[in-house]
């Protein structure tokens, strides 16, 4: 796990944001939107904050491993991930702890597509 930072969004197109831990019914919710997007080439990044962070513990979404294999990114917040006692728990290796600065960032950022979940 490492950790993203602000320097990184620059490459960011689309930013799905999820909030929730219960994940959507297979082939669907924003999980199943970032893949498809990623799938498609475009540039994704999935912001999972509050109680979404619970996703990224492995084998919990099976499809975040299908965006992170479409190329896309997962960014995982660390106070939520602290605030819930998870902040040393492993979670996907290809996950990147942030702060709020990297999501503010992307989501200032004009040519940036945000959508929260």
């Amino acid at each position: 796990m490492g950790t993203a930072s602000a320097q990184e969004t620059g490459h960011v197109r689309f930013l799905l944001i999820e909030s929730q831990a219960s994940a959507a019914p297979a082939g669907t919710g924003l999980c199943h939107d970032a893949v498809a997007q990623a799938r498609l080439g475009h540039s994704v990044v999935l912001f999972l904050i509050q109680d979404g962070v619970t996703l990224a513990l492995p084998g919990r979404a099976p499809e975040l491993d299908a965006l992170l294999e479409a190329g896309g990114r997962v960014w995982v917040d660390g106070f939520s991930l602290a605030q819930r006692g998870l902040h040393h728990a492993g979670l996907l290796p290809s996950a990147l702890t942030t702060d709020m600065d990297a999501v503010a960032a992307a989501v200032l950022d004009p040519a940036v597509r945000v959508v929260w979940h």
